[in-house]
C-alpha cells in the first residue's frame, strides 16, 4: 500500500475515534439540535431540572389557569366606529380679496362699478370616521353584555367578537355617563354567561385577574392584586365614586373587560387608569360590580337610570364645622348651596344647615346621602333631620329627578389658583392669607354680585395653611367662623379671636359660586 496512502487512512480513523470521544463526554448534557435543513439530530439525553415545587404553588397556579379558561369565553372584544361631521375649509379661494373691502367700505353700485361682488364660499363639510376598540364582559345567555360607556358612546357601528371569533352587531340598550357603564346585545343565544360576585366583600390584597383586548389584543390575562379602594377619583373631568384600585395591568382596549377574584367572579368593570406615560404603570381602577348591579335593571328595562334629587351641593363636616356650627359630634352633610327652584330650595332647605337624616336614615357621610338621595324614587316624600340654629329640626321635601347632565353635588375645593387683582394701601395678613376691602369695582372684575360684602384674598404664602386647605387668590371672604367680615377691621377682630385648635370655617364666595373651607390644626 502506499505510504501516504496509509498515513491519509490514519489520520481518518483517529479524527473518528476523536470525535466520537467527544460526543460521548458532552453528548449526556445537549439533548437535540435542529439541522440547518430542518432536521434534528440526537445528542445524547438530556438532564431533567431537580427541582422541588411546593404542592400549595402547584394548587395556586392551577387555580389562576382554571379561571382564565372559564372566564375568557364570557369576554369579549368591542369594536366601535365612529362617524363625525367636521367643518371643511377650502385651501384656496379665487377671488380678488378687494371685492369685500370695497363691497362693504363703498357698495355694490358705485359709479363705474357694474360687477357684484364674488360670493363666498359656502361652508362644506366632511365625514371623518373613527375606530376604537374595548371590552366587554357577558352577563345574560340571550346576549347582554357590560361594558363602560365610554367605549360605545358616540359609536354609529359596534362590533362584537366572541372568544370563538364569531362576530356579531352590537346595539346599545341602556347607557349610564355618570357610572360611565352600559350593556349592548347581541342576536346570540346560549352564551357563557359570568358570574357578577359581591364587590363589597373584597380585600386589599386579594388576588384579582383582569381579561380584555389592550390595544386590540383580544383574551388577554393579566394578574395581580385588589391594591386600595379609592373613595372619590377625577379621570379626565369626570367624579368616580368608590372605585377598585388594582395593579393588573390593564392598558386601552380593557376598558369594559371584568376584574375577576380568584373564584371566577366578576367584581368589577375595568374603567380607567393612571398613566404619565400613556401606558400601564401599576395603577388602574374599576367601577364595582355592585354599583352596576345596582342600575342593571333599569339599564335593561328602560334604557338610563333615573334617579332622585335634591338639588344642593353638599360638602363634608370635619371637626372645625362642627365646631363653630355647634354640633355635638362630626357627622351629616353641609349644604352649601341651595339651587334655585330645586326640591330643596321649595322645602325651605338652607344654606348652611346640616343634614343629619335622611328619611329616618343617619347621614353618615356626604356619600351616605348621595346615595340614599340617588336610590329615591322622584315624587316620593322624604323628611329631612337637619341642625340649624345650634338645634335639631324637620323639614318634608318632595324629591325630584336628576337631570342627565348633572355632575357630582359634592363641592371641589381644588381649584386651580388666578392671579390676584391689584393691591390697595388697606390691607392684612393672617396664617398665610393676604386681604383688601372688597369694593364694587372689584366685585365686577371678579365676578361676583355687587352687593356681596367681604374682604378679597389677594395673597396666598405657598405651603401655608390658607395653602393647604384651598383658599386661592381673588376668593371673597364672606365670614369665618360664622362671624360677618365685610371689611379689613372685621376681618382683624374675627381672626384675633379665632383658634386652630377649634377649627376655622371659611365662608367663600369664589366667581359667583359660595363653598366652605376650613382650616384645622393637624
Amino acid at each position: 500500500m502506499n505510504k501516504h496512502l496509509k498515513v491519509k487512512l490514519w489520520t481518518m480513523v483517529c479524527a473518528t475515534v476523536l470525535l466520537v470521544g467527544v460526543g460521548a463526554f458532552f453528548g449526556r448534557n445537549i439533548g437535540l439540535l435542529t439541522c440547518s435543513n430542518g432536521q434534528q439530530l440526537s445528542l445524547g439525553p438530556s438532564v431533567k431540572p431537580d427541582i422541588q415545587v411546593a404542592p400549595v404553588v402547584t394548587s395556586l397556579q392551577d387555580s389562576f389557569a382554571n379561571v382564565a379558561a372559564v372566564m375568557k369565553p364570557a369576554v369579549v372584544n368591542i369594536s366601535t366606529t365612529q362617524i363625525v361631521k367636521q367643518e371643511y375649509a377650502p385651501e384656496f379661494y379665487f377671488g380678488n380679496p378687494f371685492d369685500d373691502f370695497f363691497g362693504d367700505f363703498f357698495g355694490n353700485q358705485g359709479q363705474g362699478n357694474k360687477q357684484q361682488a364674488r360670493p363666498k364660499p359656502q361652508k362644506k363639510y366632511v365625514e371623518r370616521r373613527f375606530s376604537g376598540t374595548g371590552s366587554g364582559v357577558i352577563i345574560s345567555e340571550n346576549g347582554l353584555i357590560l361594558t363602560n360607556n365610554h367605549v360605545i358612546g358616540g359609536a354609529s357601528d359596534i362590533e362584537v367578537t366572541l372568544s370563538d371569533e364569531r362576530k356579531f352587531k352590537g346595539k346599545v340598550i341602556g347607557a349610564d355617563a355618570r357610572l360611565d357603564l352600559a350593556v349592548i346585545k347581541i342576536e346570540a343565544t346560549k352564551l357563557p354567561a359570568a358570574v357578577l360576585g359581591d364587590s363589597d366583600k373584597i380585600r386589599v390584597g386579594d388576588w384579582a385577574m383582569a381579561i380584555g383586548s389592550p390595544f386590540g389584543l383580544e383574551q388577554t390575562v393579566t394578574l395581580g392584586i385588589i391594591s386600595a379602594r379609592r373613595q372619590s377619583l377625577m379621570v379626565e373631568g369626570q367624579q368616580y365614586r368608590e372605585m377598585i384600585q388594582t395593579d393588573c395591568a390593564i392598558n386601552q382596549g380593557n376598558s369594559g373587560g371584568p376584574l375577576i377574584n380568584i373564584k371566577g367572579e366578576v367584581v368589577g368593570i375595568n374603567t380607567a387608569i393612571y398613566t404619565p406615560t400613556g401606558g400601564f404603570v401599576g395603577v388602574g381602577f374599576a367601577t364595582p360590580i355592585n354599583k352596576a348591579k345596582e342600575i342593571l335593571t333599569q339599564l335593561i328595562e328602560k334604557g338610563k337610570v333615573i334617579r332622585g334629587w335634591l338639588g344642593v351641593e353638599i360638602r363634608p363636616v370635619d371637626g372645625a364645622v362642627a365646631k363653630q356650627f355647634g354640633l355635638p359630634e362630626v357627622k351629616g352633610a353641609l349644604v352649601n348651596t341651595v339651587m334655585k327652584d330645586a326640591p330643596a330650595e321649595r322645602s325651605g332647605l338652607k344654606r348652611g344647615d346640616i343634614i343629619l337624616e335622611f328619611n329616618g336614615k343617619p347621614v353618615k357621610d356626604v356619600t351616605a346621602l348621595q346615595d340614599m338621595v340617588a336610590q329615591t324614587e322622584p315624587k316620593k316624600k322624604v323628611n329631612l333631620t337637619i341642625w340649624r340654629n345650634n338645634k335639631e329640626d324637620h323639614l318634608d321635601l318632595v324629591i325630584g329627578e336628576m337631570p342627565g347632565n348633572l355632575k357630582e353635588s359634592a363641592t371641589d375645593s381644588g381649584e386651580e389658583k388666578n392671579n390676584a387683582p391689584g393691591q390697595e394701601a388697606e390691607s392684612q395678613e393672617w396664617l398665610g392669607i393676604k386681604v383688601k376691602t372688597l369694593t364694587s369695582d372689584l366685585a365686577g372684575q371678579l365676578g361676583v354680585d355687587a352687593s356681596e360684602k367681604g374682604v378679597v384674598v389677594t395673597e396666598i404664602t405657598p405651603g401655608s395653611k390658607a395653602d393647604e386647605s384651598g383658599i386661592a387668590a381673588n376668593d371673597v371672604i364672606r365670614a369665618i367662623n360664622r362671624d360677618p367680615v365685610t371689611n379689613i377691621k372685621e376681618f382683624t377682630a374675627v381672626s384675633a379671636k379665632a383658634k386652630l385648635s377649634d377649627g376655622i370655617v371659611f365662608d367663600i364666595n369664589r366667581g359667583g359660586q359660595l363653598i366652605y373651607l376650613t382650616i384645622q390644626e393637624r
